[in-house]
C-alpha cells in the first residue's frame, strides 16, 4: 500500500464509521462490482480505527472524563448524572454483545452475499427516512432516559453487523423513537460507539493470526491522525442534520445506491 493508498482509506473510513450509510455494506458491493477489494489492509483497517474512537473521545471529552471521574467515586453527588451516563451505555452494550455473539456465524456469513448488503441499504434509508418523518418531537434527556429503552437502543445496534445496516443510523433513530431529544440521540449514539467500536477492533486485531506486513509508523500514524480529523468532521455533519431533521437526506442516498447496485449486479 502506498501513501496515496493509505490516506484515501483513512478518509473513507472517518467518515464511513459515523455517517448513517454503512460502510460495511459499500465494500461488500465494492467488491461484488469490481472484484474483491484487497485484504492485506487488514490490520491498517484495524489502526484506523483508533482514529475514529479519539474522534469520538474529542468530541465528547466532557461526557467522558465524568464518566470516568464517576466510576472512581460513584456516590458523588456531582457525578450522578455522569455515572447514570456510565450504566446506560453498559445497559445498551449488553443486548448488542448478546445478539452479535449468538449470530456471529450468520452476520459474517451474510458479508459473502451482495444481495444482502442491497436489502441492508434499503432498509437503513427506510429507518432514516421513517425517523425524519415519524420520529416523536423528543423532550427526553439522556440521564432522565429509562434503562429499558437503553437496552432498545442497544438491541437495535445489534443489527448493524448486517451489510448495509449503519451502526450509528440504527442507534440514533431508535433513540429518536425512545423519545430522546435530536442532539441526545446523536450524543448517546457516539458516546455508545466509543466501546463498541474500540472493542470490535481490538477482538479482531487479536484474531487475526494470519501473517501481514505491517506499514509503516509513520504511515499509520498519519492514517490515524486522518481518521481522528475526517471522523471529528463527520460527528459535526450528523449532529447538523439530525437536529435540523434532515436524516432522510441520508437515507435517500442509501436508497440510491441500493437500487443502483440492485441493477449491476450480476445475475446468477
Amino acid at each position: 500500500m502506498n501513501w496515496l493508498e493509505a490516506l484515501v482509506l483513512a478518509v473513507v473510513q472517518g467518515f464511513t464509521e459515523f455517517l448513517p450509510v454503512s460502510s460495511d455494506g459499500h465494500l461488500v458491493l465494492g467488491g461484488a462490482l469490481f472484484g474483491e477489494l484487497p485484504g492485506g489492509f487488514l490490520r491498517y483497517e484495524l489502526l484506523l480505527h483508533i482514529g475514529t474512537v479519539l474522534a469520538a473521545l474529542a468530541f465528547y471529552r466532557r461526557d467522558v472524563f465524568g464518566i470516568l471521574r464517576s466510576l472512581a467515586a460513584p456516590r458523588d453527588p456531582r457525578s450522578r448524572d455522569s455515572f447514570t451516563t456510565a450504566l446506560l451505555v453498559l445497559a445498551a452494550l449488553v443486548p448488542t454483545f448478546i445478539v452479535v455473539k449468538a449470530f456471529e456465524g450468520f452476520f459474517e456469513g451474510l458479508h459473502t452475499v451482495p444481495a444482502s448488503a442491497v436489502a441492508g441499504l434499503a432498509i437503513n434509508g427506510a429507518m432514516l427516512i421513517a425517523a425524519s418523518r415519524f420520529a416523536p418531537a423528543g423532550t427526553l434527556d439522556l440521564v432522565r432516559t429509562p434503562w429499558w429503552k437503553a437496552g432498545l437502543i442497544g438491541l437495535a445496534q445489534s443489527l448493524a453487523p448486517v451489510p448495509g445496516i449503519s451502526r450509528s443510523g440504527t442507534t440514533i433513530v431508535a433513540a429518536l423513537f425512545c423519545g430522546l431529544r435530536r442532539e441526545e440521540a446523536v450524543r448517546f449514539s457516539f458516546l455508545l460507539s466509543i466501546p463498541t467500536v474500540a472493542g470490535a477492533a481490538l477482538l479482531k486485531l487479536a484474531g487475526d493470526a494470519g501473517p501481514r506486513a505491517a506499514e509503516p509508523a509513520g504511515m499509520s500514524a498519519a492514517g490515524i491522525a486522518l481518521a481522528a480529523v475526517t471522523g471529528y468532521l463527520a460527528i459535526l455533519l450528523v449532529l447538523r442534520w439530525t437536529r435540523d431533521g434532515r436524516l432522510w437526506q441520508f437515507g435517500v442516498y442509501c436508497w440510491a445506491v441500493a437500487a443502483l447496485a440492485a441493477a449491476l449486479l450480476p445475475r446468477r
